[in-house]
């Protein structure tokens, strides 16, 4: 069951995150419980957010924060975060949340959903299975300093 996010559901999310960003094929080991709710807090506070919970036998298993953007033509929903608990990857829980957030979302009106993700994390398959497709007028860049 997906529902909107309330803040008393911060400190699961954030274990799910870092759960999840931790284990294998990510394997960080940077990620702490309190960088993940810092991170995590934050992006609740983001003008335009957008979040939903995704309830497991009436426990949070999964978590989509992102943020509603108005565009020349139209609202877009930008995901920021997609997190699944590991014991439930694979299981089809992240390709459902993102089903039902899509309904929901052409619901409100939202005419697009985009992200943002690396052609060599897992992640990537997983979206474009999902039906999202590489923008070849979209560039990032980046300078380290």
């Amino acid at each position: 069951m997906l529902i909107m996010y309330k803040e008393e559901h911060l400190p699961t999310c954030a274990k799910i995150y870092v759960d999840a960003f931790n284990a294998p094929p990510l394997s960080y080991d940077f990620l702490t419980p309190e960088k993940a709710e810092r991170y995590l807090r934050d992006l609740a506070r983001t003008p335009g957010f957008l979040g939903y919970v995704c309830f497991v036998d009436e426990v949070i298993k999964a978590f989509c924060f992102g943020k509603l953007d108005d565009y020349f033509d139209g609202t877009m929903f930008e995901v920021s975060e997609l997190a699944v608990s590991p014991e439930l990857h694979g299981c089809g829980l992240g390709t459902e949340i993102m089903r039902q957030m899509e309904i929901k979302l052409a619901g409100y009106g939202v005419q697009a959903v985009s992200l943002n993700t690396s052609r060599n994390l897992p992640a990537f398959n997983f979206y474009k299975k999902n039906g999202y497709e590489e923008l070849n007028e979209s560039v990032s860049l980046m300078k380290q300093l």
